[in-house]
């Protein structure tokens, strides 16, 4: 009963607060004003008139015909022979939308859409695009908050859980007595102009550390001065939906665990320790060497992820279609002769170790991937699985191929 009247009171402010965006005509106003200045229409007179005058119909409640159209945009006379010009036009307005809001308008929070066989905008809010732009905002002090947040998940998930570790996969990391340090990805931030202002922070998916935006700079000396390192980075949202997922495993004080981020770190830092690496390949950090070292390699201009066998490389792309998510999410595991274990889940998107942590800490769907692990006869091992879904939500997960790693890694890690 109560989840219920939660739901109806959370469906009920949500419905009032995307009406009321959608209502605001200033808001609308806006939007359309960073459409038609944008790169994406600046060489289209016709698509920024008749995008203008839809706009005003649709805030008006009208649905214009097509004569009325032609008459009021292109000032010509209706003619039934020429009806399909107008039918032309809206079709080239219909992909400048869609080109404008996948490349520049990605971050906007109203999208226009004119759906096919219809002439009228119809106003999309996206509550999550806005919790995103106040995210940015206030981006120095969520930092800071994030990882207090995460802290605090912990240790509740330790006050208030005392099951025992049940799936045999993860015992390993209790058999050898060190204690674990849990390490999440964290996305490299810094300086430099934005069009909104002189400077403000940037996130680039080719600069995710020190040493890459010093490279960066290196081959263009023109921004010398106009770019700065930060310390300041973000966390995705694997990592609070993944530290819910190992929370169930590890909690309940069975063990001795640290966190932070990967930004932090560095290998020296667990000679003593073990390792459980969750997060993007593009947050390793100083971890990149070590991973690609066995043979895991992520090509980021690409998005393709590069796995090496002792005789072979595979290509897997992550390139995702307009209606599903495809993610090749990897799971690398090795223990030391001290019994110390490393354990990396590694993803492009965060679909990838959502399902990843959802699957390794159900007891249920680890059972035959443990029957394989055994067949492989190491402890040992790189395995690539294929992720389905939409959006950041994940319903399909498939392991493609898993390998045996070479039994001594102790020249990879100190």
């Amino acid at each position: 009963m109560i989840k219920a009247v939660k739901s109806t009171l959370k469906i009920n402010f949500t419905t009032l607060f995307v009406n009321a965006l959608q209502n605001d005509r200033s808001h609308i106003k806006r939007s359309l004003s960073r459409l038609i200045e944008s790169h994406t229409f600046s060489k289209s007179p016709v698509n920024r008139e008749l995008l203008k005058y839809l706009v005003s119909c649709s805030l008006k409640g009208e649905k214009p015909k097509e004569f009325q159209i032609a008459a009021d945009v292109f000032g010509k006379k209706y003619d039934p022979d020429k009806e399909v010009n107008v039918r032309v036009y809206m079709h080239n307005l219909r992909k400048k939308l869609e080109e404008y809001y996948a490349q520049e308008g990605q971050e906007e929070e109203l999208i226009f859409e004119l759906p096919k066989g219809q002439y009228a905008i119809h106003f999309n809010h996206s509550p999550i695009k806005s919790l995103k732009r106040k995210v940015y905002r206030f981006s120095p002090w969520l930092a800071a908050s994030s990882l207090l947040l995460l802290i605090g998940i912990l240790l509740f998930q330790l006050v208030i859980s005392s099951n025992p570790v049940t799936i045999d996969f993860w015992k390993a990391f209790f058999a050898g007595g060190h204690p674990t340090k849990l390490i999440l990805g964290d996305h490299y931030f810094y300086r430099g102009p934005i069009p909104s202002s002189d400077k403000g922070s940037i996130r680039d998916s080719r600069i995710n550390s020190d040493q890459d935006f010093d490279a960066f700079l290196q081959s263009h000396p023109e921004l010398v001065g106009h770019m700065e390192k930060t310390n300041l980075t973000y966390i995705n949202n694997q990592a609070p939906i993944g530290l819910f997922y190992l929370m169930q495993v590890f909690g309940g004080g069975h063990f001795s665990l640290k966190m932070d981020y990967s930004s932090r770190i560095k290998i020296d830092d667990f000679r003593d320790q073990n390792l459980l690496f969750v997060g993007s390949f593009k947050t390793l950090h100083e971890l990149k060497s070590t991973v690609e070292k066995l043979g895991l390699t992520y090509r980021i201009e690409e998005t393709l992820l590069e796995y090496h066998t002792a005789d072979t490389t595979l290509h897997f792309d992550n390139r995702s279609t307009d209606y599903l998510n495809y993610e090749h999410a990897v799971v690398a595991q090795f223990k030391l002769p001290d019994k110390r274990q490393v354990l990396f889940f590694l993803c492009d998107n965060d679909i990838g170790n959502m399902a990843l942590l959802k699957y390794f800490t159900d007891p249920l769907k680890m059972k035959p991937f443990n029957k394989q692990l055994k067949a492989l006869k190491s402890s040992n091992f790189k395995a690539v699985f294929e992720v389905k879904g939409e959006d950041r939500t994940d319903f399909d997960i498939r392991l493609v191929r898993m390998d045996a790693l070479p039994a001594n890694m102790a020249e990879i890690w100190p």
